[in-house]
């Protein structure tokens, strides 16, 4: 049986953390590329000013909001599929989980961000930072699930009846 519980605590920590980290680069991210972000924003909504000093705190915060919440998604279904997913260790599970949802979410589903702050936005925040993203969501997703693994010490071991014989002997 799936261990969602612990899906969702591995899932929610891994997403703070994965939230931050996303969000600081999402705002060097958005002072990099600022003069093209302006004039996409510019042609979407011509009149409304959009300024750096409001978009970097929403990228920021929204990036911790999206990793909770991507979060306590991504690990109630890493909990449920994790008898499933290939791979020999909760890490490598959590590493492969996250590149499939980085192919779907972020490279395929992203793409539609390109026409609108055009293709060098997409590659560096689609590809590059969702690549990397996606591998330290696994990652620490596959750390956080053994960290709160099962706490029960395992019963000892009952003596053989051939070792209470050589005791005796």
């Amino acid at each position: 049986m799936a261990d969602l519980g612990r899906g969702i605590k591995a899932g929610v920590v891994a997403g703070i953390i994965y939230g931050i980290v996303i969000g600081i680069l999402e705002v060097i991210i958005m002072v990099a590329l600022w003069s093209s972000i302006a004039a996409a924003y510019a042609e979407i909504a011509p009149g409304v000013a959009i300024t750096l000093a409001i978009l970097a705190p929403s990228a920021f915060i929204g990036g911790i909001i999206g990793g909770i919440i991507g979060g306590l998604i991504f690990g109630l279904i890493y909990a449920a599929l994790y008898n499933s997913l290939p791979g020999s260790t909760s890490v490598k599970k959590g590493i492969i989980l996250s590149i499939i949802f980085w192919l779907i979410f972020s490279v395929a589903l992203g793409f539609a961000t390109s026409w609108i702050l055009g293709i060098l936005f997409y590659v560096i925040n689609n590809i590059i930072i969702g690549l990397l993203g996606a591998i330290l969501w696994g990652y620490l997703l596959g750390v956080f699930w053994d960290k709160y693994g099962s706490k029960q010490p395992q019963p000892a071991a009952t003596p053989s009846v051939e070792s209470e014989t050589a005791k005796e002997k």
